[in-house]
Order: C-alpha cells, then sequence, then structure tokens
C-alpha cells in the first residue's frame, strides 16, 4: 500500500501521504464492520446510511427508456453502495460480479447483494444478458477500478501518475447495448454514513472510440485526489503495469 500512495501521490509529502495511509486503514476498519450488516440491515435504514442526492435521475432515465453503464469504484463502502442503488432504483439494476472460488461465501455475498432486487450476473454471461435487454431502460453496475489480467490488456492510459490498464468492457457494452453512462460519486459525511450522487459522463449516443474509458477514468482520478484516504489503496492495482 505505502508503495502505491508514493508512486501515485508523488506530489504529496511524506507527512501527508502517512495521515492517509492512517485514515485508510481507519476508513477500512469501519467498513469491515458495517458489511456485516448487509445481511441484515432493512431497506430504511440503509437508505438512511446511504443518501442518494438526486434519484430524480433514475426517475428521468426511466421515463425516457433511456439505459445506463452505471461505473463505480472501490470508494468508501461499494458493497453498500450497490445495495443502495438496487434499493433506490425504480428500474432493473444488473450487477456485475466474478465468481467466488469458496462456494460457500459465494452464495452468502449472492444473498446479501440481491436482497433489494439486484439481479448478479457473472462476468462471464453479463455482456449476453446485457445485449438482450438491449432497448430497455435497464442499468448495469460496474467497477471502474478492476485490474485486466495480463492476457487481457488492450489499453493503457496515465492514471493516478503511472501507465495503467484498463478495461475496454464499460466501454463495448455501452456501444452494444446503446446505453447512457454514469457515475456513482460515494463520499463519507461521517462515520457509518454517506452520501451518493449520479453524475452522467456521456449520453447513449457518445460513442467514440476512447471516450468512455477515458471519461470515466480521469473522472475516476479526479475523486480519488479529493479525498485520497475513501479509496482502496490496498489492492493491487498495478500488478500487470509492466506488460504494456
Amino acid at each position: 500500500m505505502r508503495e502505491n500512495l508514493v508512486k501515485s501521490l508523488p506530489n504529496h509529502s511524506e507527512q501527508e501521504r502517512l495521515r492517509i495511509e492512517k485514515a485508510f486503514y481507519r476508513n477500512f476498519c469501519d467498513l469491515i464492520v458495517e458489511n456485516f450488516k448487509l445481511y441484515s440491515i432493512s431497506e430504511a435504514k440503509l437508505k438512511k446510511r446511504v443518501r442518494l442526492l438526486n434519484p430524480e435521475l433514475l426517475e428521468e432515465y426511466k421515463d425516457k427508456g433511456v439505459g445506463a453503464i452505471v461505473m463505480g469504484a472501490h470508494i468508501c463502502n461499494w458493497e453498500w453502495m450497490a445495495l443502495a442503488l438496487s434499493a433506490y432504483a425504480p428500474q432493473d439494476l444488473f450487477s456485475v460480479y466474478k465468481p467466488l472460488s469458496n462456494k460457500a461465501v459465494d452464495k452468502l455475498m449472492l444473498k446479501a447483494r440481491s436482497r433489494f432486487g439486484s439481479k448478479i450476473i457473472p462476468m462471464k454471461i453479463f455482456p449476453k444478458v446485457l445485449v438482450k435487454n438491449k432497448g430497455k431502460a435497464c442499468l448495469y453496475l460496474m467497477l471502474a477500478d478492476q485490474t485486466p489480467h495480463k492476457s487481457k490488456i488492450e489499453f493503457s492510459t496515465q492514471f493516478l501518475s503511472q501507465k495503467t490498464p484498463v478495461f475496454l468492457g464499460p466501454e463495448k457494452l455501452k456501444k452494444a447495448g446503446d446505453l447512457a453512462m454514469i457515475f456513482v460519486d460515494m463520499q463519507r459525511i461521517k462515520r457509518g454514513y454517506y452520501e451518493m450522487k449520479l453524475v452522467p459522463l456521456l449520453a447513449k449516443d457518445e460513442n467514440e472510440s476512447g471516450k468512455a474509458t477515458e471519461a470515466h477514468v480521469r473522472h475516476l482520478e479526479k475523486l480519488i485526489l479529493d479525498k485520497p484516504e475513501n479509496w482502496l489503496w490496498s489492492h493491487r492495482r498495478w500488478k500487470y503495469s509492466k506488460q504494456k
């Protein structure tokens, strides 16, 4: 983690990076405790804990018959973000996931994540589900900061001062499904309480090559730089960065 901070935030002082590191670990401990509630928290209580500032955007998309790729990230509590979004959304929400090797844990996580109506779809069949629903005002939730396997690196860009491999999947799916693209900004208000805001990035007809990918990468980078302690610095985001 410390190496990630040094390489990603070269203009920060060592003292500032140490502050971010300490704040990250405190937040991460809170996240672990909060996620025990995934299995039992009521919809009403979750909405108190995670407030969506502009739910009218979802209503607008539904009324206009527009579907959207919804980009999230490992910022604040991303499990609560996904669960809360399924509680707020008036339309069908499909969330992509990678099945866990431990079948028992995988079953528990699927049950928790789908409690408020979200349809949890394995990564391998996610494109088929999206294309099948083309023309419907559905939402498709993905995390923007995953690391492509080294055999699947197609594109790299400058991100947090480093050359970084980025999935082209969201951009391809946006075009294939004739979808808009929005980003879920999540902010910690105080311990155990968050606010989310939906930020439109691109309309469904904006499909120039590379535009969607750069849009969500640049937006994520800004969120991280604004409050770096909220991001998951401990994951190996740059493990394949030298492949291309």
